[in-house]
């Protein structure tokens, strides 16, 4: 190539060839660099997990700087330390982050409390001053023990060192970022961090400090959140001593039952639940049940058929205790006025006294009849039913005032054909469905989580159109609410805990599914899938009674 000429004189020309020749080298490199700092800042913005996040500030900072190793920690204000996330080395071919280092952290403060200025990464955190060491063998304001002894262990020799803060946007110190002998490119030599170098790691150091506190407060956030929906799952699980941990194992079998369907190969081959999914899923589970904190305790743990605040059936039994008394007082009375009559009269006193035990007998068949009534969960035969209109109908004069033996409300709730809801109290707790939605659509859900107030309000939804509280149907339901509605029914009825009912056992609760399948109220090829994979074998063996698991 002929060199451009850019004067006559030769002098001249000369002299702007060799300044060329030093400035384009410079030009390029630093266009390199403005490249190069684009394209981190892009990285940095990209990354989501915080230890890939760190794995990147400290390999770029040595690319920046030509370091051959660097350190990175994080300060933990609990245990008042800096600990170590990742070490590189380059010569030694180190990558070490999390929990794979076992250096020791470093104390920011001495036993005393007194702040550790002897370490030079303590140091560089008390101060915030950037520290430049040309030989750190050398240098006697800071101990290198550790350094020392690393470099005896891997037979390696640590020389210039450039410590920098991390600051976030409130200047608070979050980290340190160490780096560890620069390299001399054409020589490969040791030297020392120059003042560009410096310049460059602690821009981006500040740089990366601000992303850092923002995926970390997003961290945060993230663990907030999640304590916060655990946290009200919890208490709708305490909501009910009778029902504690219902949504929890509502929770783990809807997610048991989404990893088998993402292992289908057939019917759900071209359904797979993607992380983002699986995520709504598990978390409109843990949700699912969140309007229940407006049911009154009473009404969901309804243990008996009279129980409201409080068993009424101790009630029933102080009423009949009183008509008993009533009946003894007014035999007492017919003996009375007949000694004071005729004191001969023997057997008619006999015949009183055994009418009185015959209705204070009879009473007691009676009361005995409601108790195993109001404890009965079974459903009601019909001459049960006639039994207890009978005894409803009956009434006894006290003080000249009749007191019935059932009031309407007790003859109600005992009546009840199956179970100890009444459909009033059915409704009520059928309520809570609706409200679970109305109350999730009240948080500013994220985009990957949208779905969340639709899924756990819809988990008494049928396939059919016939369930509560909007009557949707198979058009309307996706499949993580075809997931959540099998496992809340199938944990429904064979859990061991529930008040108004007895628990089924494995083979029935087995069977009514199918059936539910085979009429199109539930999901059946979600249903054949969950028995097929044996996975209702793994939850039963895990939260049921012996006694029940039966196939």
């Amino acid at each position: 190539m002929v060199p451009k000429k850019f004067s006559d004189n030769h002098r001249i020309n000369t002299l702007i060839e060799n300044i060329l020749d030093e400035l384009c080298p410079f030009l390029e490199e630093q266009a390199n660099e403005i490249s190069q700092l684009t394209a981190i800042g892009k990285a940095l913005g990209a990354g989501q997990d915080i230890t890939v996040l760190l794995e990147m500030i400290l390999s770029i900072a040595m690319r920046f700087t030509k370091a051959d190793g660097g350190t990175l920690y994080l300060v933990n204000s609990d245990t008042r330390n800096l600990e170590f996330h990742v070490i590189h080395n380059t010569t030694l071919k180190l990558r070490q982050s999390g929990n794979r280092i076992e250096l020791p952290n470093v104390p920011l403060y001495h036993e005393n409390l007194t702040p550790n200025l002897s370490n030079v990464s303590s140091y560089v955190f008390h101060t915030g001053r950037v520290v430049n060491i040309k030989d750190v063998y050398r240098t006697k304001k800071f101990h290198f023990d550790g350094t020392k002894k690393f470099d005896t262990a891997l037979g390696y020799r640590s020389k210039s060192m450039l410590v920098i803060p991390m600051k976030n946007h409130q200047d608070d110190i979050i980290g340190i970022l160490q780096l560890i002998n620069a390299k001399d490119i054409a020589s490969s030599r040791i030297i020392a961090f120059s003042s560009d170098s410096q310049e460059k790691a602690s821009a981006l150091a500040s740089q990366a400090s601000v992303i850092l506190t923002q995926q970390m407060l997003i961290y945060e956030m993230k663990e907030l959140f999640e304590a916060f929906i655990e946290a009200i799952a919890v208490s709708i699980d305490a909501k009910s001593k009778h029902t504690g941990g219902h949504i929890q194992r509502v929770t783990q079998l809807s997610l048991m039952i989404a990893e088998k369907i993402n292992q289908d190969i057939t019917v759900f081959k071209d359904q797979m639940l993607s992380a983002d999914q699986i995520n709504e899923l598990r978390i409109a589970a843990l949700m699912h049940d969140t309007g229940k904190i407006t049911t009154p305790d009473h009404i969901v743990g309804k243990s008996s058929r009279l129980e409201t605040v409080c068993n009424r059936i101790d009630l029933v039994k102080t009423r009949w205790e009183l008509f008993k008394t009533n009946h003894k007082l007014i035999a007492a009375q017919k003996k009375l006025a007949l000694l004071e009559a005729d004191p001969a009269k023997d057997k008619i006193l006999q015949q009183i006294d055994s009418a009185c035990e015959e209705h204070i007998h009879n009473l007691e068949k009676d009361l005995d009849f409601i108790i195993a009534i109001n404890a009965n969960k079974a459903l009601l035969k019909p001459d049960e039913l006639k039994r207890l209109e009978k005894i409803s109908t009956k009434s006894f004069s006290i003080n000249g005032k009749a007191i019935s033996c059932l009031t309407p409300d007790e003859f109600e709730n005992l009546s009840i054909p199956k179970g100890t809801l009444t459909l009033k109290e059915r409704e009520v707790i059928n309520n809570h469905a609706h409200l679970t939605e109305k109350i999730l659509k009240k948080l500013p859900w994220p985009k990957n989580l949208a779905n969340i107030p639709s899924i756990a309000g819809a988990h008494h939804e049928k396939l059919d159109g016939t369930g509560y509280p909007l009557g949707l149907d198979k058009n309307d339901l996706n499949l993580q609410a075809r997931i959540l509605a099998i496992a809340d029914i199938f944990e429904a009825l064979c859990a061991p805990d529930r008040p108004y009912k007895n628990p089924m056992s494995l083979s029935q609760t087995k069977e009514i599914l199918y059936q539910m399948g085979e009429k199109g109220a539930l999901d059946k090829d979600i249903i054949h899938i969950f028995f097929k994979s044996e996975t209702h074998l793994d939850y039963a063996r895990q939260y049921l009674c012996a006694s029940q698991i039966d196939i």
